[in-house]
């Protein structure tokens, strides 16, 4: 599972809440509904019974009940207490490595994680597909009810099996089966948008899309985030979840244009700026991506990203002094900043080694030397930036890390011979043959 934002977690919470406001009640016995339903099967064989619209929606609402029967009293997030004022003591508790509990009980199992049930599987049941039926069912009665004499009941109905796909669709989700959690949100769009329910629920055809995203069903996904967005849904990782998606089918203008839409509804949201100048860095558009970045830097003065990927682009372009200078904010920001130290010794050495070349082409000597004097100074410039990358590289002591040891004692190396410091390169060699 891909990590969930902040954003996200908060928002299923209030969902739950939304669940929990609803009175917990018991329904009919499993035994009762299995004889309901073969009762059923029965009338709906009867080819006068079987024409009736009151015969269908009483077994729409059959259906509903079946859906409950093993978890009506059950809501994500209650207490370890209540559950066990209505399912009683478990018959079997497993606990995991991590000190989730598995709670066993005839029909169903529950996950409790930190005394709270975040979710539950069904292992015996009476239908399959309860709430697809109910459906099914509930078209069936709107279908024969050419008079409309049960519009309301339908309506009253249908606002039900909606909420029950809700509860559903966050159970899924909990459990990390997107894949059922998109299909429970995308029946729950529809039959809110069922004219005997006629509801809009932006917050549900934005989950619709989260949730086929995760599942990877990227067609779906694509509908409703676009749904989202034509609504004017008002959340920034709608934008930057969508551009990914056109990313994923190589339409980089599209999510190009999805950003910056994005950026317009919310110009305040350092996300959406990210993903816009990762996009353009992508594409070699360096001047662009600059004017962003001096955007994203207006809103986030002390974000030292801003200001290291600022120092390459500024690098990449050849202005030296504006890069040197992002580098030194960066690390002015955070001491400890690896890459920036790594990157502005490397800006004074390949300055260094075109100073050199140039020097290498005077046929004056005296010239040559002036010239050469000049490099020299440039390389000096880059030694303490690359020590002190070294020395925070080595006090990581990751194996990523070791990378980064390896490579500034390479360059270390280099630059000590080049100026002829014999202590310092030997230190550095010796410390090489260590490493390796």
């Amino acid at each position: 599972m891909k990590q969930i934002s902040l954003f996200i977690v908060v928002l299923f919470m209030c969902l739950i809440n939304l669940q929990a406001q609803t009175e917990i009640s018991t329904g009919p016995s499993y035994s009762s509904l299995e004889k309901k339903l073969e009762k059923s099967n029965k009338t709906i064989e009867d080819p006068k019974k079987s024409t009736s619209a009151k015969t269908w929606l009483e077994r729409a609402t059959l259906f509903q009940d079946i859906a409950e029967v093993n978890v009506i009293s059950l809501r994500l997030g209650m207490s370890a207490g209540e559950i066990k004022i209505f399912l009683k003591e478990p018959k079997e508790v497993k606990t995991d490595a991590n000190g989730t509990e598995l709670w066993v009980y005839d029909r169903v199992n529950l996950t409790i994680e930190k005394g709270t049930l975040k979710g539950w599987n069904e292992i015996q049941v009476i239908n399959p597909n309860p709430l697809s039926e109910s459906l099914i069912c509930y078209n069936k009665a709107i279908q024969l009810d050419t008079l409309n004499k049960l519009t309301k009941k339908v309506g009253e109905g249908l606002v039900v099996l909606k909420e029950l796909y809700h509860k559903k669709a966050l159970n899924c989700y909990f459990l990390q089966d997107f894949k059922c959690a998109s299909e429970a949100f995308v029946s729950k769009i529809a039959i809110s948008e069922m004219k005997q329910v006629n509801i809009v629920d932006t917050t549900i055809i934005y989950f619709a899309g989260l949730t086929a995203y995760e599942c990877k069903n990227y067609e779906v996904a694509l509908i409703y985030f676009q749904r989202a967005i034509d609504l004017k849904y008002n959340e920034p990782a709608l934008y930057t979840t969508l551009s990914k998606l056109y990313i994923s089918n190589s339409d980089t203008a599209k999510a190009l244009s999805t950003l910056k839409l994005g950026f317009s509804a919310f110009p305040e949201d350092v996300g959406i700026l990210i993903e816009i100048i990762n996009l353009y860095l992508s594409s070699n558009e360096s001047v662009v991506a600059l004017e962003y970045i001096n955007k994203a830097k207006e809103k986030d003065p002390l974000n030292k990203s801003f200001y290291f990927v600022e120092g390459t682009l500024y690098d990449k372009v050849g202005n030296m002094d504006k890069s040197v200078e992002s580098y030194k904010k960066a690390i002015e920001i955070d001491t400890s900043y690896v890459d920036s130290y790594f990157n502005l010794a490397l800006v004074y050495y390949n300055n260094a080694v075109k100073l050199t070349d140039v020097a290498n082409t005077e046929t004056d000597n005296k010239k040559y030397l002036e010239k050469k004097v000049i490099a020299d100074n440039e390389f000096a410039k880059a030694i303490p930036y690359m020590e002190k990358a070294y020395s925070i590289s080595k006090s990581i002591a990751t194996p990523e890390s070791l990378v980064n040891v390896k490579s500034a004692l390479d360059t270390l190396k280099q630059l000590y011979y080049r100026l002829k410091m014999t202590s310092q390169l030997e230190r550095v060699t010796k410390l090489l043959k260590d490493l390796n």
